[in-house]
């Protein structure tokens, strides 16, 4: 109940840092904005009582679980975006009694409480709080790097449901009881329903757990037999969802579109770029300080695994972070989300292996200096809390100002939209703050239905420019830039793949011919980069956006 507690606390902090100057001041952005959109037509199917339709929308989506907790919590507090960001609660609550379960049972309170502490205070969980002070006291803003760990997608639960299925494995892997398994089989059931699309390197990750436990024990008969029960508990689990929700298939096509779109999501540097694209992102998922501890404890606890000093539990929780690495590190897409489910599974390894090495050396001086170490936490935790406070104090305007009108064009955009087509009809769309799906979210209508739009991702070996400035053609409203392609990039993501897509809409649009005419204009000034830069100190990027409109009778 106090880590539950601590993390309601935790995230309602990091919550307001991250409304003053990240995440929360302007239009929620990718991947999160999909996940709003997927949670908020099923919570207004439920609020409107058409019970069967949101149900069915929940269980057929790319995550069923994760957008069922989304559309729960919006359901308990009420439809809006600091409500859905309130869904954070629950996987930081989970990982605080994770950390605290774990260190408990091998070392002290006082050890536990400072683990459950630090964790809670890690840039991945209170990114509002570290990117405030790290980019004023750096002066480096790097938005996607820093506070786009507050993004509202699966993978922080998923890393945390994931590390729950193994750890119950782990921790009783010297002791095995039935329902261990059983738990530990639930929670990587839970994992792939709140991610699917990575329903391998979960499934991989637990599969290889439960075979440490069984070399472990395998001169035990009820081993092999509780190992074989939680496959096969597992395999029951997840049959409705595989098989009768068409989940199988969505996976698969799902993975079939990241092949596709590989040149607009592919990290630079190739095969090796890939291998180096995790390490370097660890301080800044674990701390710009609390990395350098991590570090040497982490490589003190693999001596002293390779030593035989430490049991099957810290071995099977060193096995799963080279897999994780292995595996996220061959895959093409990486970005800051994914560079957690290294991170925390080092911060896991580190902890569980420390604890047991403390317990087990200096138990008595560890007992003794529990008052100094919790009160060096408690300082530590007043530090970083003052930090970031007197970061959003005084905050550069100018990038208050770019977030700012970032929102309110997105309202505006929706606004104006909203007057001319309609749920039904479609719009050709612009990159923008989380655009068009920040712009869908607002345009949903009161039973879930919303109007769609051209596609965001193009496979140019299947969709030529003319086909899709014909699927353009077919929408109600055309929204277009003036400047061009490179221009936008400066600011929005727009891979130089989707570049002449947009801009042979933009100038198909302006011809007579096409039939539309502009409605309406509006003008970005001076907003941050997109990428990496000097906190408040940067070239600007002047936009303008003009809203084309079919014209009757065309």
């Amino acid at each position: 109940m106090a880590c539950f507690l601590l993390a309601a606390v935790a995230v309602a902090i990091d919550g307001f840092f991250s409304a003053q100057d990240g995440y929360l001041s302007k239009p929620p952005d990718y991947d999160g904005v999909s996940y709003l959109v997927y949670a908020r037509a099923p919570y207004l199917l439920l609020r409107a009582l058409h019970v069967r339709t949101g149900l069915h929308l929940l269980l057929t989506d790319i995550s069923p679980l994760w957008v069922s907790v989304l559309t729960a919590q919006q359901l308990i507090l009420g439809d809006g975006t600091w409500q859905a960001f309130s869904v954070r609660f629950w996987p930081v609550a989970l990982l605080l009694t994770l950390i605290y379960w774990i260190v408990s049972r091998r070392a002290t309170r006082p050890l536990a409480v400072t683990a459950v502490v630090l964790t809670a205070l890690l840039p991945f969980v209170s990114a509002g709080v570290r990117a405030s002070s790290l980019e004023f006291l750096s002066g480096q803003a790097n938005y996607y790097e820093h506070w786009y760990l507050d993004d509202l997608r699966p993978d922080l639960i998923a890393i945390v449901l994931a590390m729950w299925s193994i750890a119950v494995l782990a921790e009783f892997s010297q002791t095995p009881r039935r329902s261990a398994y059983l738990v530990s089989a639930a929670f990587a059931t839970a994992a792939v329903l709140v991610k699917t699309s990575t329903v391998p390197v979960v499934l991989a990750a637990w599969a290889l757990a439960l075979g440490i436990n069984w070399l472990w024990n395998r001169r035990s008969q009820e081993a092999t037999r509780m190992s074989l029960v939680a496959a096969i508990f597992l395999t029951v689990l997840l049959i409705p969802w595989a098989v009768f929700g068409a989940g199988i298939l969505t996976v698969v096509t799902y993975l079939k579109e990241v092949v596709a779109f590989h040149d607009a999501y592919a990290s630079p540097g190739g095969l090796i770029g890939g291998f180096t694209y995790f390490p370097i992102r660890v301080p800044t998922q674990l701390g710009q300080i609390e990395v350098w501890a991590v570090i040497a404890g982490a490589l003190i606890v693999t001596v002293a695994l390779l030593r035989r000093r430490l049991g099957p539990a810290e071995m099977i929780y060193g096995a799963v972070v080279p897999l994780f690495y292995i595996v996220f590190s061959i895959s093409p897409g990486k970005d800051a989300q994914v560079a957690g489910w290294m991170s925390l599974s080092i911060w896991i390894f580190f902890w569980a292996g420390v604890s047991r090495l403390a317990a087990a050396r200096w138990p008595g001086p560890i007992k003794r200096a529990s008052p100094a170490l919790l009160g060096v936490v408690a300082a530590y935790t007043l530090v970083v809390y003052a930090l970031g406070g007197f970061a959003l104090i005084n905050w550069p305007l100018s990038e208050q100002r770019s977030n700012a009108q970032l929102s309110a064009v997105t309202a505006d955009v929706a606004r104006e939209l909203g007057r001319h087509i309609s749920v039904e009809q479609c719009f050709a769309q612009v990159p923008g703050p989380g655009w068009p799906n920040a712009l869908i979210y607002l345009l949903m209508d009161a039973n879930g239905n919303m109007p769609g739009s051209t596609a965001t991702d193009v496979d140019p070996t299947k969709t030529s420019v003319a086909d899709y400035v014909a699927a353009a053609s077919r929408c109600g409203a055309v929204l277009a830039y003036r400047e061009d392609a490179a221009t936008v990039a400066r600011a929005f993501f727009e891979p130089p793949v989707r570049q002449p897509y947009l801009e042979g809409v933009a100038n198909w649009v302006r011809t007579p011919a096409s039939g539309f005419a502009l409605d309406r204009t509006w003008r970005f000034n001076d907003l941050a980069p997109f990428g990496p830069h000097p906190l408040g100190h940067y070239q600007g990027v002047s936009l303008t956006l003009d809203l084309y409109i079919r014209i009757s009778g065309t």
